[in-house]
């Protein structure tokens, strides 16, 4: 999904900055289209979430090669209060975004329906799959609850269901 958007047009950096960012900071779609320009510190890889779900602060941190595609649209990006905005600087509607994911998802042959929220949960399956605590996980992505975060715990359990069947 993320070979879709075009390199070589200002929208297209935006989406696949924001679809980077939605599979690797585990945000939710809100949370992104809220970011400020002073809220993602790409020098830190640091990106803050002010007021998330539940009115909660907490900060993320994002790998190298999410830097590097923020970093290109925060170059071209218009002169704004969003970080992630219209090419005229306005805010981005949730439905446009969830609407480019699917389009995107589609073009990209994935036949499930592509949606910011479904990157959110490949984000935190595959931090448990890589060996992340639930609290961890809790913690990124800003759940009130530790049962919230426990559903993403199937990934897991397969996991060793598939260690335990292959050893045998």
């Amino acid at each position: 999904m993320l070979a879709q958007p075009s390199r070589r047009y200002p929208t297209g950096v935006r989406d696949r900055a924001l679809i980077r960012l939605f599979y690797r900071s585990g945000l939710r779609c809100a949370e992104a289209l809220a970011l400020r320009p002073r809220d993602v510190v790409l020098a830190r890889h640091e990106v803050r979430v002010n007021q998330g779900k539940g009115a909660k602060d907490r900060v993320v941190w994002v790998d190298e090669a999410t830097v590097e595609i923020l970093a290109r649209w925060k170059e071209l990006r218009p002169s704004s209060d969003w970080f992630f905005c219209t090419l005229a600087g306005r805010e981005m509607a949730t439905a446009d975004v969830r609407k480019m994911l699917a389009r995107r998802g589609r073009k990209a042959g994935i036949e499930l329906r592509c949606h910011p929220h479904l990157l959110r949960h490949t984000f935190a399956s595959e931090l448990l799959e890589d060996g992340a605590s639930l609290v961890e996980v809790k913690q990124l992505l800003g759940h009130e609850r530790l049962e919230t975060t426990a559903i993403y715990s199937h990934v897991a359990n397969e996991r060793l269901r598939r260690f335990l069947v292959d050893r045998a």
